[in-house]
């Protein structure tokens, strides 16, 4: 959904592929974690009720976009995203040795990605909101600033959780890892002319 102007941190369009990825990770940790021999499963418990209203969050999120209830919007991303670092830092505390393949390719591996791209879409979100709510004008230099700093705010942050989720399966913190680069990258592409500053 349209919103206003493009914002000059926005990612290039083909950067969004991506949440076919989450979803077809999430479908498969949902199936995953219903199965009745998980019900008493250690780590879903952990990380169980984090992730599900981070879902919760996510589908609230896609109802306010469409009705430009972008305040609500904007904390329901904000929701997602606290949700889902829980997870991940209770993920990563998580003992190598207890966790199964299963649990690091259908719950670390899903994680990530989800994770990831949450966020660098709150980075760019609170961008857009800056220029909405009239703190800074739309793609002057005061929105470039805005969203440089939150950009690297965010990388810096991306940099701190992948050395936090070191000490857990790599395929959580590997996945997040890419998917912040993945991000990123997309708005190098996509704002190469427009801005650059970002």
């Amino acid at each position: 959904v349209e919103t206003g102007p493009p914002s000059l941190v926005e990612p290039a369009g083909y950067a969004f592929t991506i949440w076919a990825l989450i979803f077809a990770l999430s479908l498969a940790y949902a199936a995953y974690q219903a199965l009745p021999t998980n019900r008493e499963s250690p780590l879903l418990r952990r990380v169980g009720w984090f992730t599900a209203t981070a879902f919760i969050f996510t589908g609230m999120w896609s109802v306010f976009v469409p009705l430009r209830q972008l305040l609500f919007a904007q904390a329901m991303l904000l929701g997602v995203f606290a949700c889902l670092l829980v997870a991940y830092v209770r993920l990563a505390r998580s003992e190598r040795g207890v966790l199964s393949r299963a649990d690091r390719w259908l719950v670390a591996l899903p994680l990530g990605p989800f994770l990831g791209w949450v966020t660098a879409a709150n980075a760019v979100s609170l961008t857009s909101e800056a220029v909405r709510l009239g703190l800074v004008g739309s793609g002057g230099a005061g929105e470039a600033l805005v969203g440089t700093v939150l950009l690297l705010l965010g990388g810096a942050l991306a940099a701190a959780l992948v050395l936090l989720g070191r000490t857990g399966p790599a395929q959580g913190y590997l996945a997040y890892g890419v998917t912040v680069l993945w991000a990123l990258v997309g708005i190098v592409v996509n704002q190469y002319d427009a801005s650059p500053v970002t």
